[in-house]
């Protein structure tokens, strides 16, 4: 091992050793895995599409109880990402640009329409303290920079050669530093006020999706299975080869690192080392990201959702839900909330009984139209949902409780 190796990982050991008196227990972070999933600033936000730089997908605040009813919907084109919700707003991509709705009425604020000359395609953005982050997956840009109320443009970062983003940029926790992969095989991370990059890295392979950071870790995985782990100065800490490729986006919970991979394998890694802890084979896994509460992941298994947890990676609860799934979960609360035909609302526990026997698992579910997906947004009280209907037009709709 290198000098630099040596004082990168004695760093990090330090860093994470400060919650347990210098002592190595894997604590990448003071309380929780490396990240505390209410630690999304705002209350009632989902700011991002894995609700916080980690990705969990998870918040300990807020359910929808009982079945909600409308509060509004807006026709949309095709979604390109799921809607995320932020400081009054509703931010929802889809193939004409960024539709930008009050979150109480639904009325239009402003719209970031795509460049006819380069027809770009945009992720569901990052948005904090007034400024929407978006990446860019089709274009000469890659990451732009909008002001929150206006939809003014603040900055865009392009570089030679940057390449397309097809990940949501990553706003760290201090929302001092931003990061994006491209699909040219580079990691940056930016100045979030002006865009200025600070470091660049090479990896192999093309990178599709939002990283995961949780100080002091910035985790990137590839679409030719690589998972490396970086220090937020751009020092690289670890890499790891998965069996096959990713294209889902990582995680960091509960002193682990969790990715995807094509092979329909979710993979648990040790955050210091990149070790593997575990391996779980989940038949027909939706790569478009998967829950995490602590150590337990909840992931779509073509018509269940499948739980895995422990020291080996268990399959515990599996929900059938009786329909293909295509549709990322989201945990809130005690509410587990995924789509297919209809809108679900289950009990992350399976429900009552003796596992894998259980019964009452859905605790409501709501016809929207012909498939919700691919992704779901949620506040205190309120969810954001996109829905396809049967003529093939789109709408997102915000419901809350009755």
């Amino acid at each position: 091992m290198s000098t630099i190796d040596q004082l990168s990982r004695r760093h990090i050991l330090t860093t994470m050793g400060s919650c347990l008196g210098g002592v190595l227990a894997g604590c990448v972070g003071a309380s929780s895995p490396t990240h505390d999933p209410n630690a999304s600033k705002e209350s009632g936000s989902w700011p991002t599409v894995g609700h916080d730089p980690a990705n969990t997908r998870h918040a300990s605040r807020g359910t929808v109880n009982s079945q909600p009813t409308k509060a509004w919907q807006f026709q949309t084109g095709l979604p390109t990402d799921q809607p995320v919700v932020a400081e009054g707003q509703v931010y929802i991509p889809d193939s004409t640009g960024l539709h930008v709705l009050d979150a109480v009425t639904g009325s239009q604020q402003w719209t970031h329409t795509t460049d006819a000359n380069t027809t770009q395609l945009y992720t569901a953005p990052t948005v904090r303290n007034g400024v929407v982050y978006l990446g860019v997956t089709k274009g000469a840009e890659s990451v732009v920079a909008l002001d929150a109320t206006s939809g003014e443009r603040l900055w865009t970062f392009e570089g030679q050669q940057t390449g397309a983003v097809s990940g949501t940029p990553t706003l760290n926790d201090a929302g001092d530093a931003l990061y994006v992969g491209t699909d040219t095989e580079q990691v940056y991370a930016l100045d979030p006020a002006t865009g200025e990059q600070r470091w660049q890295q090479t990896v192999l392979g093309s990178v599709t999706t939002s990283l995961a950071v949780d100080s002091p870790l910035v985790v990137v995985t590839t679409r030719s299975g690589e998972v490396y782990a970086f220090e937020e100065n751009g020092t690289t800490l670890w890499r790891q080869r998965l069996q096959a490729g990713s294209e889902t986006p990582p995680v960091i919970s509960d002193r682990t690192v969790f990715a995807g991979g094509t092979n329909n394998n979710v993979y648990s890694l040790d955050p210091i080392t990149g070790n593997y802890r575990w391996t779980s084979y989940v038949n027909t896994l939706y790569q478009h990201g998967f829950a995490v509460r602590n150590s337990s992941v909840y992931a779509v298994s073509g018509r269940n959702i499948v739980v895995l947890g422990g020291d080996e990676g268990d399959k515990g609860v599996t929900i059938d839900l009786g329909e293909f799934i295509r549709c990322a979960p989201i945990l809130l609360d005690d509410t587990l909330y995924v789509g297919g035909r209809r809108l679900f609302a289950l009990d992350p526990s399976g429900g009552i009984g003796i596992a894998p026997i259980r019964f009452g698992a859905t605790r409501w579910s709501m016809d929207l139209g012909q498939h919700v997906g691919p992704g779901v947004a949620a506040t205190t009280e309120r969810l954001f949902v996109p829905v396809k209907h049967g003529d093939g037009t789109h709408e997102l709709v915000a419901l809350h409780e009755t």
